[in-house]
């Protein structure tokens, strides 16, 4: 009902249609009187002493000027000129670097997720492990089980060691049953162990995506009946088994093997090698912090200030810290100290964040008005066509250029009317260069020379020598 009636507020009453204005076509281009006349209306309001609000400022400029400018426009062109504090948002995304894909067997990619099924009326959750190889997306293992803990996991990995071999290297996330003992004592170190990090489902992304076309390929679940447990845990198990084994028949994406053809690629030794050799390189590069300078001062002013965080503030300062500037840091370190001095009760970590967070945001309003003020500047505005003015007047031109040769008729001091001449000869060859034939260009001199009533014949005939001269010359050079 609702949507008739926002269509009927289309129509009138004899169903016609409401002409409907909008603003599309008629935006302004910011020059300098646009500015002038932005700048003007605010210094008015403030001189009256009222505050500026943007988008009411951008509607009254529309209203009273017709000046059809967005209201972030507005804010950029006063921000540019101190009429405005800027006040900005950032958001610092962190650096993800994903795992290399080289050769079958290389890399076991295993994580569990929940499955559910209907029987009757009685909803039943299962976790399922499974292991997916990473470069050729072969399903090598999966295990059911109510809960997820580290037996399913090993049961997965010793189906892949069964059919396929022991693999190069297994992914897994943060999980407690993951990362168990158990787990790691029993891949040991033939086997190397990937931990994907905490939070960061890309980097188990072969699995995540297993499970997604598993679960968009079985769907939901239904059973009309009252089994019990055990019967839903095989009918699962049957229907993901019948899924990998569909799954490692069917090509891959612009892939001439299957996944169960990959799987059984041959692989030499040195292969093996260098892949092994790039699990020990992304360990190291992870365990690299490009953060550790931030972390690094945060830990010294924590030790010199004789602070005593507690462990959960400890782990949220040094995960606040680095989407800080070491500017800024370094700038609050000073602030901090001077305030410690002054008063000993305000020597805390709560209270150097909060110094920090006042010097970052000054940052970035001071890097934003910089911005605004490069573009919007009424100042360098003027400047700006100041000199493009002077470059016009300083173009080449042909009254200027016919003029110069004028004024070297008239010197008598051989030196200086050389200098002239080759002046006058500059311009001719900037005005050859704009031209693609030379023919045009003498008739537009001889067309200015005949124009002169300032000139007699003889120096009209002299005029036209001279430019002669000169355009033959540049055209030889």
């Amino acid at each position: 009902m609702s949507a008739l009636d926002a269509w009927n507020q289309e129509f009138d009453q004899e169903l016609r249609p409401y002409k409907k204005s909008d603003n599309r076509g008629k935006a302004v281009k910011v020059d300098i009187h646009t500015v002038r006349l932005v700048v003007d209306k605010a210094r008015e309001i403030k001189e009256r002493g009222n505050r500026l609000r943007i988008k009411s400022f951008a509607r009254s400029m529309q209203e009273e000027l017709g000046l059809h400018l967005g209201w972030k426009t507005i804010q950029d062109i006063l921000t540019a000129n101190d009429l405005y504090r800027p006040k900005t948002r950032q958001k610092r995304p962190g650096f993800y670097q994903s795992l290399c894909r080289d050769i079958p067997n290389g890399q076991l990619s295993l994580d569990g997720s929940e499955i559910k099924i209907t029987l009757g009326t009685q909803a039943l959750t299962y976790n399922v492990e499974l292991g997916v190889d990473v470069a050729s997306f072969c399903h090598t293992g999966f295990e059911v089980s109510p809960t997820e803990t580290s037996e399913a996991v090993l049961s997965v990995i010793n189906q892949h060691i069964r059919n396929w071999g022991h693999p190069l290297g297994v992914i897994l996330d943060h999980g407690s049953a993951n990362l168990s003992g158990c787990v790691q004592d029993f891949l040991g170190r033939q086997i190397e162990l990937l931990p994907a990090g905490p939070a960061n489902p890309k980097g188990n992304g072969t699995d995540e995506g297993a499970f997604s076309q598993l679960k968009k390929t079985i769907g939901s679940i239904r059973i009309d009946t009252s089994s019990m447990q055990a019967l839903g845990k095989s009918i699962l198990e049957n229907i993901i088994a019948v899924y990998m084994t569909m799954r490692n028949q069917m090509n891959l994406h612009r892939s001439q093997k299957s996944p169960q053809e990959g799987m059984q690629a041959q692989v030499s030794e040195e292969e093996k090698a260098r892949q092994q050799k790039k699990h020990r390189e992304y360990k190291e590069n992870k365990n690299r912090d490009e953060n550790r300078p931030k972390l690094d001062r945060l830990h010294w002013i924590i030790q010199h200030h004789q602070i005593s965080p507690e462990p959960e503030g400890l782990k949220r300062a040094e995960k606040c810290i680095k989407y800080y500037d070491r500017e800024a840091i370094t700038k609050s370190e000073e602030a901090f100290l001077k305030t410690v001095n002054r008063d000993s009760g305000r020597c805390t970590l709560a209270y150097f964040f909060g110094i920090l967070k006042n010097i970052q945001q000054d940052l970035d309003d001071q890097r934003y008005q910089e911005y605004c003020r490069r573009r919007y500047n009424h100042e360098l505005m003027l400047e700006n066509e100041r000199r493009k003015e002077e470059q016009q007047d300083n173009r080449a031109s042909i009254e200027g250029t016919l003029k110069l040769v004028c004024t070297a008729m008239e010197i008598t001091i051989d030196s200086l009317k050389r200098s002239v001449l080759r002046r006058c000869q500059e311009y001719v060859k900037e005005l050859l260069g704009s031209r693609s034939y030379k023919r045009p260009l003498w008739k537009q001199f001889m067309e200015a020379i005949g124009t002169r009533t300032d000139l007699d014949l003889t120096q009209k005939e002299e005029a036209s020598r001279l430019i002669e001269d000169l355009m033959n010359q540049a055209a030889k050079a």
